[in-house]
């Protein structure tokens, strides 16, 4: 796991005040960070343009330019007035080593170009961008050129919420000192590019300091272990899930926690008809059970429709809790369970804040505010929360954990209910909620990184059968 921040300021006063380091010193590091990424991915030679506002993100962007001035034909573009002290001081110096200051007018795009540095904005961006500026992103946007974003890409909040009117798209994201959580945004998934983490002199553990959020990765995936030989199936746990309406749902559910590592799967149909019964057609391998009586834990919601069922029986087992039962007005009771894991999408996730009480949001809302909301459910709540997209978060008791190693493959009908399959084996074998959560969605993760087909035709099955090679 890394650490994620909101933003750095303190650490970078911190590292001033109290370390004795100069402004300018972490500067020239955050500087040469963007300067060595140049370097290794452009020819010498080439033309370099830096967008520059007025504060630290434009200090850095001039200094690159001035440590490339020589091997590359460097310029810049001021695009705000009144630079902080440190921009000026860089400007001077960068003047002085031969770094252009192009006149915006004279270029009618930026085609000539081969690589734009943003250093409009920073991190601490919040609002929108005015129109001038937005024009100028939009131009270098539409460009060819190698574009690369000074520790975040401007028209990107510290929260991750995009600006109306744009924001700049980069290949690369040089992220100075310690990661951003904003990055990890969904919105920001597209923008940032590949993320770059730059030393700024000292090592993260004594630049950054006190409560974090965390970015896991794929090798931080913890895989069911079989290693002891003197075993039988009840070790490794009966998952039981709900089948409802739609009873695909819950078989591809089962054949996930099966194929994850659960000793034992079965199905429990709420529909309580013969007809259901016998359209199941379940694999030999999933039982049919008439109660949850035995289960380790339990998985619903998937595919579950309006079929109404007991659930108090199941607040004092190990659950996971999915789709349909989003909307029921008994969510409550297992938001406030610390057994529970609840993976809700975002339209599912604005129904749960609605019927727990934290407010009303329509989904555009909840993915301007992934964090924020997360954190206030977490804060409140005992469940584990789990809210997908295209970078999951991981919440609990206010500390978010983002995984953003997923991609578009997973967006396919039934993902979701092989991820709750997969979590449902986690829980039955004994792992707590927190690290069958992560570790669920990092397995689900992984299994569509390793598929070798396109993208298109990935679908549940390829999950389930990725499952054998993590």
């Amino acid at each position: 796991m890394k650490r994620l921040y909101t933003n750095t300021a303190k650490f970078d006063k911190n590292a001033v005040d109290v370390l004795g380091f100069s402004e300018l010193v972490l500067q020239e590091n955050a500087a040469r960070a963007v300067a060595d990424l140049v370097r290794k991915e452009l020819k010498i030679g080439t033309k370099i343009l830096a967008l520059c506002g007025k504060g630290n993100n434009a200090s850095d962007a001039i200094a690159a330019l001035r440590m490339l001035s020589g091997e590359y034909e460097c310029g810049l573009i001021l695009l705000q007035k009144e630079l902080n002290r440190n921009a000026q001081i860089q400007l001077n110096i960068a003047k002085n080593v031969g770094v252009n200051v192009l006149d915006l007018d004279s270029l009618s795009n930026f085609s000539e170009f081969d690589c734009i540095i943003d250093g409009i904005f920073g991190s601490g961006f919040c609002g929108e961008i005015g129109e001038k500026i937005a024009k100028i992103i939009k131009i270098a946007n539409s460009c060819s050129a190698l574009k690369i974003a000074v520790d975040i890409p401007s028209g990107i909040s510290e929260n991750g919420a995009v600006a109306i009117n744009g924001a700049f798209r980069a290949d690369f994201t040089v992220c100075m000192g310690a990661l951003k959580l904003g990055l990890y945004a969904d919105a920001a998934k597209d923008l940032a590019g590949q993320i770059v983490q730059a030393n700024l002199g000292l090592n993260e553990s004594k630049f950054s300091f006190d409560d974090s959020d965390f970015l896991v990765l794929l090798d931080d995936l913890i895989l069911p272990s079989r290693d002891i030989e003197n075993v039988n199936k009840g070790d490794f746990g009966h998952a039981f899930i709900a089948c409802g309406d739609m009873s695909g749902a819950a078989q591809i559910a089962a054949n996930s926690a099966l194929r994850m590592g659960a000793g034992r799967v079965s199905i429990v149909n709420l529909t309580k008809s013969v007809q259901g019964l016998s359209s199941l057609n379940l694999d030999p391998q999933i039982m049919l059970k008439s109660s949850f009586d035995g289960a380790d834990a339990v998985a619903f919601g998937m595919g579950l429709g309006e079929v109404e069922f007991d659930f108090m029986n199941l607040l004092k087992k190990p659950c996971v809790v999915d789709a349909d039962a989003f909307y029921k007005p008994w969510i409550c009771e297992f938001a406030r369970s610390n057994k529970a894991i609840l993976t809700p999408h975002p339209k599912e996730f604005s129904s749960l804040l609605k019927i727990c009480e934290i407010g009303e949001f329509d989904v555009g809302q909840i993915q301007n505010n992934r964090f924020e909301l997360a954190r206030r459910f977490s804060s409140k709540f005992l469940a584990t929360l789990i809210l997908k997209g295209a970078n999951p978060i991981i919440a609990q008791n206010g500390v978010l954990y983002i995984a953003p190693q997923g991609n578009a493959k997973l967006a396919v009908g039934g993902s979701g209910d092989a991820l709750a399959g997969i979590i449902l084996a986690y829980l039955a074998g004994g792992f707590s909620p927190l690290n069958s959560a992560i570790n669920g969605v990092l397995a689900h993760q992984k299994s569509a990184q390793i598929y070798k087909g396109n993208s298109y035709s990935f679908t549940p099955n390829d999950i389930i059968e990725g499952l054998k090679w993590l």
